[in-house]
């Protein structure tokens, strides 16, 4: 067999959207594209975030770590990758640069990121990365062509993207670099976004589109106007500044991850500080406001959540005011949503959203977007990433359907994609390796504690502390407490106490353990003929 001239392994990214990271392997580079953090489902009770398991890459460690934007989930790992691999070089564009360092900063790491732009060329041994710069909902983000010295084969790597050709805010998506690079390849693969493939939008409607109408609704007979969007889509942000200027309303940021993403973008010269307040102190009055809140997905810490609810400090919301839901619904969150749109509703007050109006836009592409970059790079191997495990099997059925020239690559998570020195794909198929659960400060939880804490949460929990030496005495003492129990168990403690005392009653001092697990079962046993299921129960001698 010949030797492989480059191998391509996704870590995270495929069958999922979120945790974004992909190898590129040849024979004397070893580096990973993008660290990103994927979002939990409601069930994994109250986790900050997953991480890929970078355990399968111990064995060939990193050397470097190239980051396509500034999404968390393409850089909300980096510190892990940090720490597992102290050594590693980062290169990452402007923003996504800015917005690392603060991360790093929290994590009290000191760790140097090498900025690139568009005319940058960042060189390896085996091969040669060439960003393309590519529309998206956040500034600065690049599409990445891996090129071998040789000119034998080239690798765009596209995760995140959109066709936008009348952005007033960022350049078009280079074709002409792209199509340049690539033409003399022998050989040209792509790895691309699905995320839109199931879209009625076939072809994604540009930021451009969206301001018009802020334009017109700011105007309107409204007193205050809550809008909320994702934090990080600073060109909406930008649109609602400049709607808002127009229209003579001033513009609050109120959220951490709003100001913080707002203060970035006034570091990268997109915006300045007098477009915005980020202290409602500082305001001259509570009137024909903007308030931009974050949380758009209605998380429970959220600013858009607390001021829908009406449980905020500082704004009270009326019927003179209106809400402005300029985001999409990531899947799973979708009733979240719906409940807190019920209750301003239930207040009076007026929503838009976008099924409404045009007051929100994707920052991936529709059908035809895909179609017109694959005309344009002609590769000869498409692999769908960057999608749920439908998505990619609907852009396969797409790629054969509308652009049988290619052959489509179906892959999944530790996958190896490799290009033989013949220039011949293969892929080798493996098994995927689960996500790490990260809670608190970046500590990794075992999913069988997850287990552990979903059991506390829908069984409620029974507390038995009884001291050790009164089991000598006529009287055992106990103490005991219920949580999450209906409060009609709650009522029987004359019957608890009798069976606890009955249980303990002459009960032997060094049969701790084996006491301990026999009054568990009993109470258990207990709780079940009253509730009809078996609470979490602990018992401990002190």
């Amino acid at each position: 067999m010949s030797k492989s001239i480059l191998d391509i392994q996704p870590v995270g990214g495929v069958g999922q959207i979120g945790s974004n990271m992909t190898r590129f392997i040849g024979e004397n580079t070893n580096i990973i594209v993008d660290a990103g953090i994927l979002f939990p489902s409601e069930d994994f009770f109250d986790i900050n975030y997953l991480i890929p398991d970078l355990s399968e890459l111990d064995k060939n460690p990193p050397t470097d770590l190239v980051i396509t934007h500034g999404h968390e989930d393409h850089i909300g790992a980096i510190v892990h990758v940090i720490n597992r691999y102290p050594e590693i070089t980062i290169y990452a564009p402007r923003f996504a640069t800015l917005l690392i360092r603060k991360k790093l900063d929290y994590a009290k790491i000191s760790k140097k990121v090498i900025e690139y732009h568009s005319d940058t060329v960042i060189e390896f041994n085996d091969f040669d990365i060439h960003p393309i710069h590519v529309n998206h909902s956040i500034p600065d983000t690049f599409g990445l062509l891996v090129k071998d010295k040789e000119n034998r084969q080239c690798t765009l790597m596209v995760s995140d993207f959109k066709i936008d050709s009348i952005s007033p805010y960022e350049k078009e998506f280079d074709f002409k670099k792209l199509v340049s690079l690539s033409k003399e390849c022998s050989k040209r693969i792509i790895l691309a976004d699905s995320t839109n493939i199931l879209s009625n939008n076939l072809n994604t409607p540009s930021e451009g589109d969206v301001l018009p109408n802020f334009q017109r609704i700011f105007k309107e007979d409204y007193n205050n106007i809550y809008l909320t969007c994702f934090s990080s889509n600073v060109h909406r942000v930008m649109s609602v500044v400049q709607a808002a200027k127009e229209s003579g309303r001033r513009v609050l940021l109120y959220g951490r991850s709003m100001i913080s993403y707002a203060q970035s973008a006034v570091e990268r010269g997109l915006m300045d500080e007098s477009d915005f307040y980020i202290d409602q102190a500082s305001l001259p009055n509570k009137n024909k406001l903007v308030v931009l809140l974050s949380g758009c997905q209605a998380d429970f810490r959220g600013t858009f959540r607390r001021v829908a609810k009406g449980e905020d400090t500082h704004f009270k919301p009326t019927e003179k005011d209106l809400f402005i839901l300029s985001s999409k619904a990531i899947p799973g969150n979708e009733k979240k949503i719906s409940l807190l749109e019920n209750e301003i509703t239930e207040m009076g007050i007026d929503i838009v959203s976008a099924r409404d109006e045009l007051i929100h836009v994707s920052g991936h592409p529709g059908r035809n977007d895909l179609l017109k970059l694959y005309e344009s790079y002609q590769p000869d191997y498409i692999v769908p990433i960057h999608g749920e495990s439908l998505f990619l099997k609907k852009h396969i059925e797409f790629i054969n359907e509308k652009f049988p020239s290619a052959t489509a690559v179906k892959l999944h998570n530790f996958d190896q994609i490799t290009i033989s020195q013949r220039l011949e794909l293969s892929v080798n198929t493996s098994t995927p390796l689960q996500p790490i659960l990260i809670h608190g400060k970046g500590i990794e939880i075992e999913r069988e504690n997850i287990s552990n804490r979903r059991k506390l949460a829908t069984q409620g929990t029974i507390f038995i502390s009884i001291k050790t030496d009164s089991l000598l005495k006529r009287k055992v003492q106990f103490k005991y407490s219920f949580n999450g129990l209906p409060n009609s168990f709650k009522n029987n403690t004359d019957e608890f106490e009798y069976l606890l005392n009955s249980e303990l009653s002459g009960r032997k001092v060094k049969l701790l353990e084996r006491t301990a697990d026999e009054i568990r079962i009993s109470i258990r046993r207990y709780a079940q003929n009253l509730l009809g299921y078996k609470p979490i129960t602990v018992v401990h001698f002190v």
